[in-house]
């Protein structure tokens, strides 16, 4: 006799009919449907107030439809299709709430200009009412075409009152309490921002192909869906600025560096880097997901007539991923003012010791070093200089002093002192195993 708490492995189908009483008794769907009778009416749509509710309304009713598979049956795929429509959708809409309400306190500076002259600062507020806009029509759109399926399938619940949308609930949250916390912490502050700042700049190399990708308006905007901006790849540069966020409120934002204003206008830029991207992962994954070419089907198609797939690409492109590019690469010359201050610069004069040379196995060691404290060092000779961070960079400099036995290095001081006992140890020509513990990880592959 089997385990008669595994359920699972007893699965069993269930009628469309017997489906449709589930269904129309749910506590989701009663909920969903009692708070869709409770919006207002608006002449450009749902009001963004109401995004966050309907999210989490859609979001319990998706997963409850999940749950019987629904969107594997033919009867009740465009029903659950809709619903996960109106949820991806919400989403987006909530982000961009959030970032109507505090773009002010980003301090973003943007000095391109669209591409109608208007600066993109100026011109970014507009462009977020319109794509809320588009998204408040788009999802009571999808809502009147809910409630049709639900009338064709008679899962329209019985029970359930809309739910009292009160101000407390859809506040746009002004009000906070007093930013008082602010943590003694002085533990190498400077070796964390400068860790951030290296990162924001590996960041900026991706914003920066991404915008000579960009296609101009009236492009094949598809075609650099498939071939440059498909859902994976989006989600790679949203989680490359999502950790700069991470690592900014981490190691940053408690101490007594957060006060400098140049260091809240860097948070800000991030900021509204994110959340763009929020945006465009959520239209991409919503494009791809319910109307993409390849998914073409009645229930796509339906989709498509409701949302039309190219305002979804221009608002994901032309839109949210423009202005996550410009907000990203608006900031690299703050980024770059402030490397310098934060620097713990020190200067260092090592001598080869007898019979080692620089050729490109030590030369390689020193490269690991300095990219393993990801702070930058330079090798200087006789007022020349050159970045340590580049095994060829360092190939070539050395090459132009082939007599020298002494090299200067600048930079931080963490790379500096393991650079120290990296000579003091033969550059490893005496074997890694003579490495001292501190560079164990040079033994590594």
């Amino acid at each position: 006799m089997g385990d008669p708490s595994d359920a699972g492995a007893r699965e069993r189908p269930i009628s469309e009919s017997e489906f449709a009483k589930v269904l129309r008794d749910a506590s989701p769907q009663a909920s969903f449907f009692a708070l869709l009778a409770g919006l207002p009416t608006h002449s450009d749509g749902v009001s963004r107030k109401h995004f966050w509710a309907i999210q989490e309304g859609a979001h319990q009713l998706e997963t409850f439809l999940d749950n019987f598979h629904a969107r594997n049956n033919r009867t009740y795929v465009l029903f659950a299709e809709l619903v996960a429509s109106i949820r991806n959708l919400a989403i987006t809409g909530h982000t961009l709430g959030h970032v109507l309400v505090r773009f002010a306190k980003y301090g973003v500076e943007m000095p391109g200009s669209a591409e109608d002259g208007v600066s993109l600062l100026v011109a970014f507020p507009n462009q977020l009412l319109a794509a809320t806009r588009f998204l408040s029509q788009s999802i009571a759109a999808l809502i009147a075409a809910v409630h049709a399926e639900a009338q064709r399938l008679g899962v329209v619940p019985t029970t359930g009152s809309a739910p009292a949308l009160g101000d407390s609930e859809i506040r746009d949250f002004r009000q906070h309490l007093p930013h008082d916390l602010v943590e003694e912490r002085h533990d190498d502050v400077n070796g964390a921002v400068t860790v951030l700042l290296n990162q924001f700049l590996s960041v900026t190399e991706r914003a920066r192909r991404i915008r000579d990708l960009m296609p101009k308006r009236g492009a094949d905007l598809r075609a650099f869906m498939t071939e440059h901006l498909g859902e994976s790849e989006a989600r790679v540069y949203k989680a490359a600025v999502h950790n700069l966020q991470s690592d900014y409120d981490t190691f940053v934002k408690p101490t007594q560096a957060h006060q400098r204003p140049e260091l809240q206008r860097l948070r800000g830029h991030v900021s509204l880097a994110y959340h763009m991207l929020e945006v465009v992962n959520e239209l991409v994954h919503f494009y791809e997901r319910h109307e993409g070419r390849d998914n073409r089907g009645a229930t796509q198609l339906e989709i498509a007539r409701l949302v039309p797939p190219e305002q979804v690409l221009e608002h994901a492109v032309h839109f949210a991923l423009r202005y996550a590019v410009e907000a990203t690469l608006a900031a690299e010359p703050l980024v770059r003012q402030l490397l310098p201050q934060f620097l713990q610069h020190d200067t260092l004069e090592l001598a080869l010791p007898d019979g080692v040379h620089l050729h490109a196995r030590p030369l390689n060691l020193i490269v690991r070093i300095v990219r393993k404290h990801e702070k930058p060092v330079e090798i200087v000779v006789d007022g020349e200089s050159a970045s340590a961070n580049s095994l060829m960079g360092l190939i070539l400099f050395v090459g132009r002093h082939p007599q020298r036995r002494k090299y200067t290095f600048r930079g931080d001081r963490g790379p500096l002192a393991h650079l120290r006992l990296l000579f003091e140890s033969g550059l490893g020509e005496r074997g890694l195993e003579k490495l001292p513990a501190e560079l164990a990880y040079l033994r590594e592959s």
